[in-house]
């Protein structure tokens, strides 16, 4: 007799099939759960801003967005930048010349990075040019070195300079206007509340034209990102991203992940799987023995009858 035979003889057919059945709705039970409550990202709605940020306060249309604004004597205000990436022989020689060329066109360098060295030196910079100049700046600069990535990229501000031109003229005018009734005050109630209202309005100008004066350093001078960048190495350019190091902490971990996992599935088993095995033999052994029990009183509620009825029984 094998196992599977001798556990079903000592512990009852009933109460094996009990314990099955109990683990099998258990795991199904918990299946439709997990299928019930999970939501990958079906929900998620990912939204964004309706602009960039610029210098003072500005706002920048989303990339690929146009805008028609002209002022009446047919002129428009452009912000205009670009992105330039130059693979060159020796980065500090070619920064040299760029800054030559920057100075040259009446521009200069605003910010400056450097990491790495050797053959991972990585140098950038960012370039400010008078807008005349950006162009002809754009094309000196690409005979620099080979270039690797250009970008070119303008937006309108017309209407934002409008705007800000013609907050600030009512504001001026306004505060005209309490200067004029400041001198004509005569309780000390009414000097503070026109010199909080002056206050309040002089802020607000203050205000307006550091918004004004950031667009229009914008539209006058065109600015340029430069990264400079040594050849690639054989070996490099071979070897590519790949770091033997994160590799084997890499596969380190995704052993400890199946370690895991496998601890937990069998602390669910012992913790779970086993109290409802043992219920569910308990429960199957119990209406085992009610069956057993009610087929032992017909067998000998049977066997106690007369042969005449018996017979008839069996007909």
């Amino acid at each position: 007799m094998n196992a599977r035979s001798a556990l079903m003889t000592r512990l009852g057919f009933p109460a094996v099939l009990g314990a099955v059945l109990a683990l099998a709705l258990a795991l199904i039970s918990g299946l439709g759960v997990t299928g019930g409550t999970s939501n990958l990202g079906g929900g998620f709605e990912p939204s964004y801003s309706d602009g960039k940020e610029i210098g003072a306060g500005g706002v920048a249309p989303e990339f690929g967005d146009t805008t028609s604004s002209i002022r009446g004597d047919g002129t428009s205000d452009v912000v205009r930048y670009g992105n330039l990436s130059l693979e060159v022989t020796d980065a500090d020689d070619a920064l040299t010349r760029v800054t030559t060329i920057v100075e040259s066109a009446g521009g200069y360098i605003s910010a400056s990075s450097r990491s790495g060295q050797g053959e991972n030196l990585y140098l950038s910079a960012t370039l400010r040019v008078p807008a005349a100049e950006f162009s002809a700046v754009m094309a000196s600069l690409r005979g620099e070195g080979e270039v690797l990535y250009e970008d070119i990229s303008s937006y309108e501000v017309t209407m934002q300079v409008i705007d800000l031109e013609a907050r600030l003229k009512n504001l001026r005018a306004s505060e005209a206007a309490f200067l004029e009734l400041l001198d004509r005050a005569e309780s000390v109630a009414d000097v503070v509340a026109v010199q909080s209202e002056l206050s309040r309005i002089q802020g607000d100008i203050e205000s307006y034209e550091a918004q004004l004066s950031g667009v229009k350093d914008q539209i006058e001078m065109a600015s340029i990102n430069v990264s400079l960048s040594l050849p690639v190495s054989p070996v490099a350019e071979a070897s590519g991203d790949f770091d033997l190091g994160y590799e084997i902490s890499s596969a380190l971990a995704n052993l400890i992940n199946v370690g895991r996992a496998v601890i937990v599935a069998a602390i669910n088993i012992v913790v779970i799987g086993a109290p409802i095995a043992l219920l569910g033999g308990l429960f199957g052994s119990l209406i085992g023995r009610a069956f057993s029990a009610l087929a032992s009183r017909a067998k000998r509620t049977l066997g106690g009858a007369p042969k005449g009825a018996r017979r008839a029984a069996r007909r």
